[in-house]
């Protein structure tokens, strides 16, 4: 299973707990098919194709030195003669760690509230991974526009040092429990939860019966910021609503 997909998978049950309208799979597109645009090699190609492909390599030789870095690359419809998205991501927008300290590197560089391992973690959980959604193309769509078009270029690309995401989760694990804490951005439309609000596995089986088990948590969700935040142990954890909500309370950097 490709990254986009897997993170989607492990977004859901978060966004629907936080109440959120954001499309995940939708919005992840545009990284996903910009990965596709730099391995696709078409029949014949105009002049206009021929100059995306020569971005295409150079920024590609520059993460092959930077594997980390991040560039967002606008290519005008009007000079490939061709209809969709004209703002594709390419790099590091969707990073995954092994160890919490890689991960803190960057989650500590965010400009926003970001999940963090929570004061007195229960004994026996140990890290176990952690994975980041940065920026989508969109995010940046119009702002690209707008600077080609001051520098008068229809191809026109950018390093960009991230400090906001879409969706962050965090994963410890004690043999087949779980702990999992994870941020997502939160729209116009989506619920803001006033405090610290518990809805145990059982509850969420009433309210969502059809809902596939793999997502049926216990969990506490709340708000920091235009950012949704929750924390979830699986069905039959021994942590106590009690002791999630006052791990919940150290759970994020603020």
């Amino acid at each position: 299973m490709k990254t986009a997909s897997k993170v989607a998978v492990v977004a859901l049950s978060s966004i629907l707990l936080l109440g959120s309208s954001v499309n995940f799979a939708v919005e992840a597109a545009p990284n996903k098919s910009a990965n596709a645009a730099a391995e696709k090699k078409p029949q014949a190609e105009n002049k206009g194709e021929q100059l995306q492909k020569a971005e295409i390599d150079r920024i590609s030789k520059l993460l092959e030195a930077n594997p980390d870095d991040s560039y967002m690359v606008f290519v005008s419809n009007e000079l490939t003669k061709r209809k969709g998205m004209e703002t594709f991501a390419m790099g590091n927008t969707m990073p995954e760690y092994t160890s919490y300290e890689d991960y803190w590197k960057k989650a500590s560089t965010l400009t926003e509230p970001a999940p963090k391992q929570p004061e007195g973690l229960p004994e026996g959980y140990s890290f176990a991974g952690a994975k980041i959604v940065g920026p989508y193309s969109g995010d940046y769509d119009k702002e690209m526009k707008a600077e080609a078009k001051k520098l008068g270029k229809q191809i026109y690309s950018k390093k960009i040092n991230w400090t906001t995401t879409n969706f962050i989760q965090l994963e410890y694990k004690n043999g087949d429990d779980y702990i999992l804490i994870s941020s997502t951005r939160l729209d116009p439309q989506s619920k803001r939860h006033k405090g610290y609000v518990y809805e145990s596995a059982e509850e969420t089986r009433k309210k969502n019966p059809k809902l596939e088990e793999e997502f049926v948590t216990n969990s506490v969700v709340w708000t920091e910021n235009n950012k949704g935040l929750a924390i979830q142990t699986n069905p039959g954890n021994p942590i106590t609503k009690e002791e999630l909500i006052k791990l919940a309370k150290t759970a994020s950097k603020k």
